[in-house]
This record gives structure tokens, C-alpha cells and sequence, in this order.
């Protein structure tokens, strides 16, 4: 400021003007001889912004001098938004510079592109240029044709073109002095007629201060609208392509008689009526626009829903550079609301990286920190029309910090959106930021008040399963998943059999065994069918994958009886236990496994056997012991005598109390709560509840100890835990994984009846066999007489165990009555 007053000063001292701060780049040729200037495009030189800079030289035109030097004048003391933006010039007595902001000749614009949108648009702002200087600052401009009217990069038409702009009330009007200067020649052709019929531009002191300029308005509209220089009056009077509804006040304008023609002033208002000429969808929009913050909200959503289905119609010139700014000028500074959001969007698609960058990306990311739930609900809600225009530092450091807020908001609505909008963040998100960040909201929000919220959290999980690292994967996508199968809104189980069946690929042999296929069997029997539908699809799905991933395995577990991994330990020890207590073999291994595992299950868990069960005699125990130690090793199977001597013990009855449990089919399974083995395992069973004393025997290594019998726990087979199912505890993440998904994150789990730790998992699922059994080379193979006469035999010695253990109680309470009487 304080540089351009210095250069002011000069130029009214007349003294030598510095050098000057803008470079001459092009000059505009189709511009020469139209006006008194020449145009030239321009740069600055400290920034490169582009300028446009006219030029006048003095001494080539020294003439028409008065009319530069009247022109720069004004240029520097009238501002308004439809005249041409004045920037800087310079005055010498060789040259003048007028720095103005960007623009082409109109000319140009109506050869190229032009459609009744703009020109209505175009005439709208010219109109409104001339009521401000006609009524308000009392000017004539005296100038108006097409070589004073330029338009910058939005397509808007800016008047200029002040050579003859003067105030009727100073002394020496220029138009009036210099009127006949700048009209000579072919121009003469634009002077009224009531100058031309005088013969004199002083007559315009005798008429209205608008009278030149509603005549030179009339004319412009012709010749915009007909594409048509003008030469002489009589070309007016046929209106050619001038619209109807236009007409009459376009006559009016070229009235030949000042006194009767038409002010702009009652011009612009006609068209603004109802059904008046003005009434288009572009100049409606650019008029909002303008006056936003005194609008209503009512009318801005009127507005707005208006806007999107119009803004196509619009010249994409307009939509970049004018509607654009202004959009997101009333989303920054609150007077547009939430609304405005989707124009913004739909216009930034047509620009460029670097446009978008500028204008979009910088007012979208700050919109996601203004706590405005309605803003952040559009920005959610839109997110797929400017995600891809985000590089991957922005969503990280900027956007994904704010959005998720949105996993914590008390409003549903918002906590949903933001789950769907990481299905389009995630692509964008840094390895850290998905495989814990985000991972710590997810396992919270599957446990929201809301099902949906549930339901779109397993979804959104399964989506971005590809993103997560192999090791993330598998700590949390089998415990999330199979949570999700307990939860009581179907479409939760549905959506979490589905995120199974797409995953699949990520699950090897074992998780599909144990813990993919036990889950998924609990939902064949729901009650709701397209959950039983999509559970037998899912089924089908990890049968067939798990019947590839083990056609690489042994074909029998022989092969690997010297391995000493805990899993070669019980399939042979299985095997051989199982064989031995049903004494039968069949021609392939797949046969007798399966029979001899369900005979194990109904000796050893509790299925009746002619509708009652008794513990195992020890005859039955020492016949086990020896199939068992039969052919083994003496420096391996000492564990395994141990504990089969240690369940003979704890049927051996005779030094004990004996409860009424034992008439009871499930009595014999009855844990200890205290049993810290069987530790989230008890609440699951529905058994008749203990004796102290028979809970104390099981937890001092009798009953409970025999639970553990064979290479399979009997409990496992027999019942389920009615809500933790297959091992997983009561918050629904197996405790395999609590360490990856709860611990490392600390994520806070929900409370849960029944204590479980991963120790006492450990200990309660893993089988108490020897750890180094040597493999069986001698069975018993007993022919299927042989087999029912062992049954029968086994049966007679049962009920004379059961006749004596009654006996024995009746003679156990008899005492007790005796000593009370005493």
C-alpha cells in the first residue's frame, strides 16, 4: 500500500516512476483497434499471479490522452463487483498501465461459448454495473458496447471501458468535452439520437442521467443476442433472437425518445419479476449465493436441493470459478450447513490434482474437526466422492484422527456412518494405524447397544481382513467372527457366517477344525431360517477347505507313533484306549475310530446305557491298564500307570462316604467350582449339584482326576457351554487371543460370570494322558458274542456294585439317625 501511494505521488508530481513490478507476457491482438488501449496478458513479478495490463501510448495517441488519463482516474476511485477489478498502473508522459485482474475481451467469450444461461447472466451484471453508477454515484459511463465488456476465468462479464465517465454535476464533463473524440469515424454509429439529431453531447445535460446508457444497453443486448455488429438504427427494430419475454423492454430501451425510455433500473427489476427474463436457474443460484448469510435455512436447503439437480445445466466455467468459491466460502464460515457439501463435491470432480488440492481438499479437512453432527454426518455420508482425491498422509494424520470420534458419539446414526466409512479408509491407512488403532474400536463397537452397529462392525471387519497383517489376522478375525454367532439379532449371526465363508482363505487346518466348524454347527439349529441357511453354506465351505488342507497329512497316525508333538500323543493314545474298551476292529482305520470314539463318549461322559450309568469298576480299570501297558515301553508309560492306579482309587468307594450323586446319571461329571483345572468350564453343565464330600473326593484327585481318562475330555463331547460354546469365554474372544486383541490394546472386555484364564483353559482343555506313551502292538479282538456276553457280565457286576453302595448308605445313615437319637 505504502509502494502504491509513493507511486501515486509520482505520477501527480509527474516525476520518473521506479521500475515497473509486472511483466508483459502476451499480448491480445484480437483486441487492437477496438479500443483506445491495447491489452496485454501480464504476470507479477514477485508471485506469477496472472494480471491483465492495458497500455496507452501518450505520444502515438497524444490526442485521445484526456480520454486515457479520465479513464485511469476512475479505474482508481470506483470499485464495484461488476466493474473490472482494478490492481495497480503506472502514469508517465509516455505510457499508461492499467493493471487489472485477469480477463478476455467478451468478443472472444461469445465466438467460443456462449448459451442463453450466460448471456442472461452476462446482461444481468452489466445492468447492475450501470444502476449503481446511474442512480447511485449520479455517472453516465457513455461507453457501454461489446469492446468495454470483458470476462475473467468464471465466465462473468466485467464492464469497463470508463474513457467517457463523467458526473453531470462537475464542471467540464469529459462526455460532454470528449464525447465527439472517442465516436469519430465508425464508432459514430453508437451516439444517441438525440446527440446525433442535436449534433452536440451537451444536449445530455437537458435529459436523465441514464438516458446514453440504457440507449448503448439496448444496443448491446441486440448484438449479443443476434451475434451481429451493430451499424445503423434501423437494424433495432427487428428484435431477430432476442427472447420473447425480453422484447417489450427492449424496445423501451432503444426508445427513440429519451423522456420515454426505460431506466435499467425498472429494466432489472421487470426481469426479475415473476416469469421475468431474469428468472433463470443460473442468475436464481448466483443471486442465493450472493446473499446467503441473510437467508433462511429453510430456504438454503430449498436451495440446495434446487442446486444439484441444475448445476449440470451451468458452464463448467461458472460452477469452478464462481459458484465453487462461494459454496465453499458458506461451508467454511458456517452459512451454508451440511448441505452445501454435495455441490462442492459434484463440482470438484471436474478439477484438476492441483485445483482440488487448493480449494477442496484443504476446506474438507477442516470440516472434519467442527463438531457439527450434520456436517460430519455429510462428510461421512459422501466420503466416496472425494476419498480418492485424499493422498495417504492426509487420511492418516488429518482425517482419520477426527473420524474417529465418530466411533465414540452418543448419536447411532454417526457411530454406523463412521463404520462405513472405513470400509473406504482403510485402502488409505497405515499399517500401525489398522492393525491397532482402529482394531481397538472395532472389538468395542461389537458390543454396542445397537444390533445394526453390531452387525455392520462384523462386516466391516470381514471387508478389511485383506488389510491386516497375517499375525492380527489371526489373533482377532476367528474370536470376532465367532462372537458374533452368539449374538442374539440374527442378521449379526448372518453377517458373521458371511465374513467367515469370505475369509476362509486366512484360516488353516487347525482353527478350521477346532474352532471355525464347532461354532458354526451351534447356528444349524436356529430358530430363524436364514440364519440355519446361511450356517449350513458356511459349513459346506470350511468342509471342503479343510478336506484340502489335510490331503497333505499321514494317512495314519502309526507313521508318526516316535513323534513327540502333543497331538501324535492323543490321536494314539486315543486310538488304542478306545480299541481296547470295545474290543473291535474294523478293515479301516476311519471305521473304528469313528464307533470307538462314540463308545468312549457313552462309557466315560454320561450317555445311558439301558437308562442308567455307574462309575467304572476296577476290573474295568485294571483290563484298561493293560491294554495300555501292554506292549509299551517301562521308562515311558510311568505317568500312565500313575494316573490310571490314581482312577482306580477314585472309584474305590470303600473308605468314603458315598452321596445320593451316584443314582444320578450325571452326578458322576459334577465338578468342583474350587477346581481351578476345570476353571470356565462349570457353569456350562447342567448337572445335579454335588455332595460336598464327592466334590471334595473329585477335587483331591478322584472323580474329577477321571474325567481326564483317554485322549479325548469327555466333557467336551458330551455338553456345550450354553453361552461360551467351544472354548471361548463369556466376552465371546477365545482366550487363545486375548492376548493379541485385549492386552496389547487394552481393550476393556465385558464382565462375565464365569472366571476364565488362559492357564485354566490350557489346563482344562488340553488331555492329562502320559507324554510319551509308547504306540500299542497287542489288541484284544473279541468276536460279537464274545463282546455281549462282556456287556452282560459287566452289567451283573455293575448292579451288585450299586445293590452293595445302597447297603452300604442305608447302614451310613442308619448311624447317623443313631447318634443323633443318643
Amino acid at each position: 500500500m505504502d509502494y502504491l501511494k509513493s507511486t501515486l505521488s509520482r505520477v501527480v508530481l509527474g516525476k520518473d516512476i521506479p521500475s515497473f513490478p509486472y511483466n508483459l507476457v502476451e499480448k491480445i491482438d484480437a483486441y487492437e483497434g477496438e479500443s483506445i488501449w491495447s491489452l496485454h496478458h501480464g504476470t507479477k513479478k514477485e508471485d506469477g499471479s496472472p494480471v491483465s495490463i492495458f497500455t496507452f501510448d501518450c505520444v502515438k495517441q497524444k490526442e485521445k490522452l484526456p480520454l486515457a488519463k479520465n479513464a485511469f482516474k476512475k479505474f482508481r476511485t470506483i470499485r464495484h463487483p461488476d466493474l473490472l477489478s482494478y490492481i495497480d498502473g503506472v502514469e508517465t508522459d509516455t505510457y499508461i498501465y492499467i493493471v487489472t485482474e485477469r480477463v478476455e475481451p467478451l468478443k472472444n467469450q461469445l465466438s467460443v461459448r456462449s448459451d442463453d444461461n450466460s448471456i442472461l447472466w452476462g446482461l444481468y451484471k452489466v445492468g447492475s454495473a450501470l444502476k449503481f453508477l446511474n442512480n447511485d454515484c449520479a455517472h453516465i459511463h457513455g461507453n457501454i458496447r461489446i469492446s468495454s465488456i470483458f470476462t475473467n476465468k468464471a465466465g462473468e462479464w466485467k464492464l469497463a471501458g470508463f474513457e467517457l465517465m463523467s458526473s453531470l454535476k462537475d464542471d467540464g464533463q469529459v462526455i460532454c468535452t470528449y464525447g465527439g473524440l472517442l465516436y469519430e469515424s465508425s464508432s459514430s454509429k453508437y451516439a444517441p439520437p438525440e446527440v446525433v439529431k442535436s449534433n452536440s453531447w451537451n444536449v445530455l445535460k437537458d435529459h436523465d442521467i441514464w438516458v446514453t446508457d440504457s440507449w448503448h444497453y439496448g444496443i448491446l443486448i441486440y448484438e449479443v443476442y443476434n451475434n451481429e455488429s451493430f451499424t445503423s438504427v434501423s437494424q433495432l427494430e427487428n428484435p431477430g433472437s432476442i427472447p420473447q419475454v425480453m422484447r417489450a423492454a427492449y424496445k423501451q430501451l432503444i426508445n427513440p425518445n429519451p423522456k420515454s425510455r426505460l431506466n435499467i433500473l425498472n429494466f432489472i427489476d421487470i426481469g426479475l419479476r415473476v416469469n421475468g427474463y431474469f428468472q433463470n436457474d443460473l442468475i436464481q443460484v448466483m443471486l442465493f449465493l450472493e446473499n446467503m448469510n441473510i437467508k433462511e435455512a429453510k430456504e438454503k436447503e430449498i436451495f440446495f436441493k434446487k442446486l444439484d439437480t441444475s448445476i449440470n445445466k451451468f458452464s463448467p466455467y461458472i460452477c469452478k470459478y464462481k459458484i465453487l468459491p462461494e459454496l465453499v466460502n458458506a461451508l467454511e464460515f458456517g452459512s451454508g450447513g451440511s448441505k452445501v457439501l454435495v455441490p462442492i463435491l459434484k463440482i470438484g470432480n471436474t478439477l484438476d490434482d492441483e485445483e482440488y488440492e487448493a480449494v477442496i481438499v484443504i476446506a474438507i479437512v477442516k470440516m472434519f474437526s467442527v463438531p457439527d453432527r450434520a456436517i460430519r454426518l455429510s462428510l461421512l455420508e459422501n466420503l466416496s466422492l472425494f476419498i480418492d482425491r485424499l493422498d495417504n498422509k492426509t487420511v492418516n494424520d488429518k482425517v482419520f484422527t477426527n473420524v474417529v470420534t465418530g466411533f465414540t458419539d452418543t448419536a447411532p446414526i454417526i457411530r454406523e456412518n463412521t463404520i462405513k466409512s472405513i470400509l473406504l479408509l482403510a485402502p488409505k491407512l497405515s499399517d500401525r494405524v489398522i492393525n491397532n488403532d482402529l482394531l481397538r474400536y472395532l472389538a468395542k463397537l461389537q458390543m454396542d447397544n445397537e444390533p445394526g452397529i453390531r452387525t455392520n462392525t462384523t462386516i466391516c471387519l470381514g471387508k478389511i481382513s485383506k488389510y491386516l497383517n497375517e499375525s492380527t489376522r489371526k489373533k482377532v478375525l476367528v474370536p470376532a467372527f465367532t462372537r458374533a454367532l452368539r449374538d442374539p439379532f440374527p442378521h449379526a449371526k448372518i453377517a458373521s457366517l458371511m465374513a467367515l465363508t469370505a475369509t476362509s482363505e486366512y484360516f488353516d487346518a487347525s482353527e478350521c477344525a477346532t474352532k471355525i466348524l464347532p461354532s458354526v454347527s451351534m447356528v444349524l439349529i436356529e430358530k430363524e431360517k436364514s440364519v440355519r441357511l446361511q450356517a449350513f453354506k458356511t459349513l459346506d465351505v470350511f468342509v471342503k477347505r479343510l478336506e484340502k488342507l489335510v490331503e497333505s497329512m499321514p494317512d495314519s497316525a502309526a507313521t508318526e507313533q516316535n513323534s513327540t508333538t502333543a497331538t501324535s500323543v492323543i490321536t494314539s493314545t486315543t486310538t488304542t484306549i478306545a480299541s481296547s474298551v470295545v474290543g473291535a476292529a474294523t478293515s479301516t482305520a476311519e471305521t473304528w475310530t469313528g464307533w470307538a470314539v462314540t463308545s468312549l463318549t457313552k462309557k466315560f461322559v454320561g450317555t445311558a446305557v439301558e437308562g442308567e450309568i455307574s462309575p467304572p469298576s476296577p476290573e474295568n480299570n485294571a483290563t484298561i491298564t493293560t491294554n495300555v501297558n501292554t506292549n509299551t515301553n517301562t521308562n515311558t508309560n510311568t505317568n500312565a500307570d500313575i494316573q490310571i492306579k490314581e482312577k482306580e482309587k477314585s472309584f474305590d468307594h470303600s473308605d468314603h462316604e458315598i452321596s445320593d450323586g451316584w443314582e444320578n446319571d450325571e452326578s458322576m461329571f459334577s465338578i468342583d467350582p474350587n477346581d481351578k483345572r476345570l476353571n470356565g468350564i462349570n457353569n456350562g453343565w447342567e448337572s445335579s449339584k454335588p455332595s460336598s464330600k464327592l466334590s471334595e473326593n473329585n477335587s483331591s484327585g478322584g472323580g474329577g482326576k477321571g474325567l481326564k481318562l483317554g485322549a479325548i475330555s469327555p466333557m467336551k463331547l458330551s455338553k456345550t457351554h450354553p453361552t461360551d460354546g467351544w472354548g471361548l469365554d463369556d466376552s465371546g474372544w477365545s482366550n487363545e487371543f486375548n492376548e493379541g486383541w485385549d492386552d496389547d490394546w487394552n481393550i476393556s472386555r465385558p464382565s462375565s460370570t464365569t472366571p476364565s484364564t488362559n492357564s485354566t483353559r490350557s489346563e482344562s482343555s488340553e488331555s492329562p494322558i502320559p507324554t510319551k506313551p509308547s504306540a500299542v502292538t497287542h489288541q484284544v479282538l473279541l468276536t460279537k458274542e464274545e463282546k455281549q456276553a462282556e456287556i452282560e457280565r459287566k452289567r451283573e457286576e455293575r448292579r451288585q456294585r450299586m445293590a452293595e453302595l445302597k447297603d452300604k448308605k442305608k447302614k451310613v445313615s442308619s448311624l447317623g439317625v443313631k447318634k443323633l437319637e443318643k
